[in-house]
């Protein structure tokens, strides 16, 4: 009973908060969000009503939790931290007085590059994992309006940014979207892990997802075991000892072991090994990850060697390669041309 009580209050609130916002299309003048001053009635109101939605929604999570899976949990408290976290910090990004309604001044670098309401799509994020955590009817239907809310809300804010701020926010609608610059997002979260991951770390993720895979799509052993661990021992041991090949080039060039810092390089090595893969040690990595998958015994494995491939040239061969043109110009492009990323016969 006492869960219904408080779905009642939680859904008056929101729902009053959507009409006042809404009223002004019914009557032209009429403000309420944003509000038209901190001081004005329409500000304390909106957070009076905000806070206690927010404070029903706690209750609501503690009252009618609905136990189920691990993996509903991890799924859905993973996108409840992600979202509100990155929620929280972007509405620090903003400045919490604009998020309230304030016109300090008009952000557009930051998530504001990519999207025109980031701290809306986070938190619509958030809520989708509170939801999924929780499975509560009842919570289902006060984050559903909250969500609409959110995405109404920017069509009641953009005529008063435009009051604002003007031809500035003009300009800046016309360069970024509502919602969400799907492309922009993911190359700006590309573009900041590059060389921040050890390869290390990369090769271990892999495994895991490999392991993850092969336990959750599998099929019965075509390969004896036997035989597998002879193949994987076999792999593993070429994989160290072409790792252990492409550290010694390196020790005798004297240049720098470490992979996050490819700028910090004295030279181009491009004998033994390196005249046959640019990326001796990727290689070696993979042919390791390849033992792994045999051992494993499971073809839906090789979904993580393909994972691999392509984190590990996008977030570490890239970007190696663009440091190292910048520093070393025609030999380095030289050699590019001639000797292939992961593996080939030179070609002179």
């Amino acid at each position: 009973m006492l869960d219904i009580v408080i779905f009642g209050v939680g859904l008056s609130a929101v729902v009053l908060i959507l009409v006042l916002s809404t009223f002004k299309f019914v009557r032209p003048g009429f403000e309420f969000w944003p509000p038209p001053s901190p001081t004005s009635w329409q500000h304390t109101t909106f957070r009076i009503l905000f806070r206690v939605f927010f404070f029903a929604l706690i209750v609501l999570s503690f009252l009618d939790f609905q136990y189920g899976s691990y993996w509903r949990y991890v799924t859905g408290g993973s996108l409840l931290v992600i979202g509100f976290g990155l929620a929280l910090r972007w509405t620090g990004f903003l400045g919490w007085r604009d998020a309230f309604g304030e016109a300090t001044g008009l952000k557009t670098e930051g998530p504001f590059g990519w999207s025109r309401n980031p701290i809306y799509v986070a938190s619509i994020v958030g809520m989708l994992g509170w939801v999924t955590v929780v499975a509560s009817p009842y919570l289902s239907i006060l984050l559903g309006i909250w969500t609409v809310l959110y995405i109404a809300a920017p069509f009641l804010e953009e005529p008063w940014l435009e009051r604002e701020f003007g031809q500035a926010f003009a300009e800046y609608a016309a360069r970024v979207p509502r919602y969400l610059a799907l492309g922009a997002l993911t190359r700006s979260a590309v573009s900041s892990l590059e060389l921040k991951l050890p390869p290390v770390l990369i090769v271990l993720l892999a495994a895991a997802f490999m392991y993850w895979c092969a336990v959750s799509i599998n099929h019965s052993d075509v390969v004896p075991l036997t035989i597998r661990v002879v193949l994987a021992s076999g792999l593993m041991v070429i994989g160290c000892v072409l790792l252990a090949k492409a550290l010694h080039r390196f020790h005798e060039h004297e240049t720098t072991f470490s992979p996050l810092s490819p700028s910090a390089s004295k030279n181009v090595v491009t004998t033994g090994i390196y005249a046959y893969s640019r990326n001796p040690m990727y290689l070696a990595m993979l042919i390791m990850l390849m033992g792994w998958g045999v051992y494993l015994g499971q073809l839906s494995a090789a979904l993580g060697l393909m994972i691999y491939m392509v984190v590990i040239g996008r977030l570490q061969i890239v970007p190696e390669e663009r440091a190292l043109s910048e520093k070393f110009g025609e030999p380095y492009a030289d050699y590019l041309s001639s000797t292939q990323r992961w593996f080939g016969i030179p070609s002179k």
